[in-house]
């Protein structure tokens, strides 16, 4: 039985052979049109091809893509990392762009002060965390002629004064911090006082010792006084935010918001004598 399946299946191999044979050789000829049997071939071969030839595709494409994903992750990873550079160096960039700014401010108010101060320049290297509104550490020490009570400011105002000096460093008192006093003015009535930090860690002044009957408003600006031989006369110190009369009903006293803005210092100037006078032999301590 099953050699005569076998044999069977030979048979018509064999036969399909010779057919395709026949056709082969009918069909070399040069004919302008096809045989009725090349025609239905023709028909039934066709939808076979078309199938055959977009398996073959699709299964080249699938190739095709399996093989590519490695390199188009490769790619991407390139990509990522390439991105990541590029937007660190713009950062850096524009931190370049703004500390030049900075410095560029500080030195034109370095220039406009020249005639009548003695000044270095300083970094902001560190600050106490746990004084962090009263003190800060400078870049700047003995070794460039800084000495305790000289006073620090920016180009906006009064930043502090220093208290403390090594070989290449200074410790300074905010003019925020509740142990400071500064001898302040309002600008526009002259009207003396006294500007201390709060001890609420607000960032704000309260300037005391206000005559009760002074003409002093909301948005006026307060200088220093130059009183106690420490900070010199006419810096910027804040805008009066403020006014209120003390509890005794004799004086009053005003908020000021400062000029500077102590949570972003980052370079100040060191007065380190004003022309004319020796700051030193008059720095008292008190404001």
């Amino acid at each position: 039985m099953l050699r005569y399946i076998i044999n069977r299946y030979v048979l018509g191999f064999f036969a399909l052979v010779a057919l395709a044979l026949v056709l082969i050789s009918y069909t070399g000829q040069s004919r302008s049109t096809l045989s009725p049997v090349e025609r239905i071939v023709k028909s039934i071969t066709t939808p076979l091809e078309s199938g055959v030839t977009w398996a073959v595709n699709g299964v080249s494409d699938t190739f095709g893509s399996v093989f590519s994903i490695g390199s188009i992750k490769e790619e991407n990873r390139n990509l990522k990392s390439r991105v990541a550079t590029l937007e660190g160096e713009n950062n850096l960039l524009k931190e370049y762009e703004y500390q030049n700014l900075r410095l560029r401010e500080l030195l034109q108010f370095k220039d406009s002060v020249s005639r009548n101060y003695d000044i270095v320049s300083a970094s902001v290297v560190a600050r106490n965390p746990s004084n962090w509104f009263k003190t800060m550490t400078i870049n700047r020490g003995e070794a460039d002629g800084i000495k305790k009570n000289m006073a620090v400011v920016t180009s906006l105002g009064l930043v502090g004064h220093v208290i403390n000096v090594s070989g290449n460093s200074a410790e300074v008192s905010l003019i925020i911090n509740d142990d400071s006093a500064v001898g302040g003015l309002v600008q526009i009535t002259r009207t003396p006082g006294v500007v201390e930090g709060l001890p609420d860690n607000s960032g704000y002044l309260k300037m005391i010792h206000i005559s009760k009957d002074a003409p002093v408003r909301v948005k006026q600006t307060v200088i220093s006084s130059g009183f106690g031989g420490i900070f010199p006369k006419d810096l910027p110190i804040g805008r009066i935010t403020k006014v209120e009369i003390e509890s005794n009903g004799l004086v009053k006293y005003a908020i000021v918001r400062p000029f500077v803005d102590f949570n972003r210092l980052e370079e100040v100037l060191v007065i380190k004598s004003v022309f004319g006078v020796d700051q030193m032999s008059a720095s008292g301590g008190g404001p």
